[in-house]
C-alpha cells in the first residue's frame, strides 16, 4: 500500500469535515420545513394569549435566528472543505526558459466593465 503525503491525508480529512458541516445544517433545515420539527426556542415565546403579535414575532425571530446559524455553519463548512481541496490538489508549476538577451513580457488581461 502506497503511503500518501500527510498534506493529502489532512486535505481529505478537512474535505470530509467541511462536507459534514454543510450537509447536517441543510438536512436539519429541510426537516424543519418539511416535517414540522420543533424549532429551537432561542427567543422565549410569551405565555399570555392576549398579545398575538408578540407570539408571532418571537416565532419569526426563532426561525430567522436558527436559519442564520445554519447559514454560518454551512459557510464555515465551505471554507473548511475548500482548504481541504487546496491541500489535495498538487500544484504543478510550468517554468518557461527565457533566453538571456530577451526580455520576458507578462500580459495581464483585465475585464472591461459594461455600464
Amino acid at each position: 500500500m502506497k503511503v500518501e503525503k500527510p498534506e493529502k491525508i489532512v486535505g481529505y480529512v478537512l474535505l470530509v469535515i467541511g462536507l459534514i458541516f454543510i450537509i447536517i445544517p441543510a438536512w436539519l433545515a429541510y426537516s424543519i420545513f418539511s416535517s414540522g420539527t420543533q424549532i429551537p426556542q432561542l427567543v422565549p415565546t410569551p405565555t399570555g394569549s392576549e398579545n398575538d403579535f408578540s407570539k408571532a414575532f418571537a416565532t419569526f425571530s426563532n426561525v430567522c435566528l436558527i436559519f442564520f446559524i445554519f447559514a454560518i455553519i454551512m459557510w464555515a463548512g465551505s471554507i473548511i472543505s475548500s482548504r481541504g481541496v487546496t491541500l489535495i490538489k498538487e500544484v504543478k508549476l510550468k517554468v518557461a526558459k527565457a533566453s538571456p538577451g530577451r526580455e520576458v513580457e507578462v500580459v495581464k488581461e483585465e475585464k472591461t466593465e459594461k455600464t
